[in-house]
């Protein structure tokens, strides 16, 4: 192992350390105790918090699936015109920050239905659309027509070659669909928050509750060791339907073209699922210039003149920071894993261990270790950034890893060769390769950074507060102007998260477009 790789394992393993597993170890064997166990968990109140989290989930996970099933269908087993385009918007819900789809339905649902199980629900299933087409519609890509060709000619019926044919061969992606939503609606948080009402709770809402609103951080602590325990059920389930979907038969099918008799309901199905999309953000910014029934700009003026515009500056503040930290850590879990085959999938295992725990739980762990002496850095501005690094670089380290494994190593010997040393060759030959890359990660960091709740919420300051928690507490209040200034941050939000996005899709479609030259 090479110097340059040992000290940039040795960083994020140490980050790791001190950020992730000291504080949930600390709140563990600091806050809980052996009563803390039969305490919560044999009070009828823990089981009615786990229930509707159950129920709710199984709602919205088949919620998800009725939206998402005709455009699915659609998008994975035929080629049409705008069929990219189409697929985009459907991707469009699960890339917002979930606090702005929160905001989204309570635009444009009537008075009667906010803060209500069918509010939860839709906006679940808004959230998870992405999930299946994306899941679900990759799989129906790869199944060659001619097999419920062969099936129909020999006398199965269409309802019998589904039955026999084409579901054997889907089910395992609809499982694992099926397991990614329920694990979003399970832990879902702001959604619950803005749109359930003080009355609802999952166990992600119960864990702030009972940690920062009554003050048991020991309840709170069993309340996430459960739920951690369910999480990794869910997990062990879903890499089971992985496998099982892994075995079946894969081909590079061609598409068929859109039956004659079917482009009516292929056009009724795509622009439902655009007016779908597309009204939650209609609604957002159409109540953002609406102050009451009057239409006012009102609400624009007073959040750039108010301490509110203070949410937006932190909001940008921790994202750049975010970006930096989660890139550079991001590059460097992808060096042990491109350089180190041998140990890759053991390093790639630890760069995922910051999605395995919920936001709240780690914000709650970071409150409690980190509240003593010189390391009191609660107050701090950039301590909400810290948080958003262990969310963002997992998923950063997924964009650069596929990146550097594309790099011919022919480059680095010729360069080695020339008498470059190790760390010349990788800053003239990797990284300047790889620019486009970390210009994805930098991009896919902000919008982690930009949207996040879970933590923000418990570590955000008054008057430091990022735009989604300053969003999610306008929109608890009352009056007209208020719920306004919500809606302005939360289309700044859509604005920016856009913007960042699109710097992402930009670099990884020039980065694929070079690699393929």
């Amino acid at each position: 192992m090479s110097r340059t790789v040992r000290v940039a394992l040795l960083a994020t393993v140490a980050w790791l350390v001190v950020f992730l597993v000291v504080p949930l170890a600390g709140v563990i064997v600091g806050n809980v105790r052996g009563d803390d166990f039969s305490r919560v968990l044999s009070s009828p109140a823990t089981w009615r918090v786990v229930w509707f989290s159950t129920w709710q989930s199984v709602l919205s996970v088949a919620a998800t699936f009725a939206v998402a099933a005709p455009v699915t269908w659609l998008i994975g087993r035929h080629q049409f015109a705008g069929r990219r385009a189409l697929r985009a918007v459907t991707t469009v819900g699960f890339l917002l920050p979930s606090v702005v789809v929160a905001a989204g339905f309570l635009a444009v649902l009537p008075r009667s239905l906010h803060y209500s199980v069918f509010a939860i629900v839709i906006a679940h299933a808004y959230f998870n659309l992405a999930v299946v087409v994306r899941v679900v519609g990759a799989r129906l890509e790869t199944l060659d027509r001619r097999l419920d060709e062969a099936a129909r000619s020999l006398g199965a019926s269409p309802v019998r070659t589904v039955t026999s044919v084409s579901w054997p061969l889907v089910r395992g992606s609809v499982a694992s669909a099926a397991a990614v939503t329920f694990l979003y609606c399970f832990t879902s948080y702001a959604v619950v928050r803005v749109l359930g009402g003080p009355a609802r709770n999952t166990m992600e809402s119960d864990i702030a509750l009972r940690a920062f609103g009554i003050g048991d951080v020991s309840a709170a602590t069993v309340i996430a060791l459960l739920q951690a325990t369910i999480i990794v059920c869910i997990v062990a389930l879903l890499r089971r339907a992985a496998r099982s979907d892994a075995t079946l038969l894969r081909t590079s099918a061609r598409l068929a073209p859109l039956p004659r008799d079917a482009r009516r309901l292929a056009v009724t199905v795509s622009i439902v699922t655009v007016a779908f999309v597309a009204a939650p953000l209609v609604a957002v910014f159409w109540r953002s210039v609406h102050v009451g029934d009057a239409v006012s700009l009102e609400a624009w003026r007073s959040v750039f003149n108010e301490s509110l515009f203070d949410s937006v500056v932190a909001s940008l503040r921790a994202a750049l920071l975010t970006a930096l930290l989660g890139t550079v850590l991001a590059g460097a879990a992808a060096l042990g894993v491109v350089r180190l085959p041998r140990y890759g999938r053991t390093i790639d295992a630890i760069t995922v261990l910051p999605l395995a725990i919920s936001p709240v739980t780690l914000g709650l762990g970071l409150i409690v270790t980190f509240d003593e002496s010189w390391y009191d850095w609660r107050a701090a501005w950039w301590f909400v950034a810290i948080a958003h690094t262990l969310a963002a670089f997992p998923l950063i380290a997924r964009v650069l890893v596929p990146a550097w494994r594309a790099v011919p190593a022919r480059l680095a010997d010729a360069a080695a060769v020339l008498g470059a040393g190790e760390l010349r060759r990788l800053v003239d030959v990797d990284l300047r390769l790889l620019r486009r890359a970390f210009a994805a990660g930098l991009g896919l960091a902000v919008a982690v950074s930009l949207g996040e709740f879970g933590a923000a919420s418990l570590l955000s300051r008054r008057g430091a507060e990022t735009m989604p928690v300053a969003v999610a507490r306008l929109l608890e209040r009352t009056g007209d102007l208020v719920r306004a200034q919500a809606f302005v941050l939360a289309s700044l939000l859509v604005v920016l998260c856009v913007a960042a996005l699109s710097v992402v899709e930009t670099a990884v479609g020039r980065s694929r477009d070079a690699a393929h030259h």
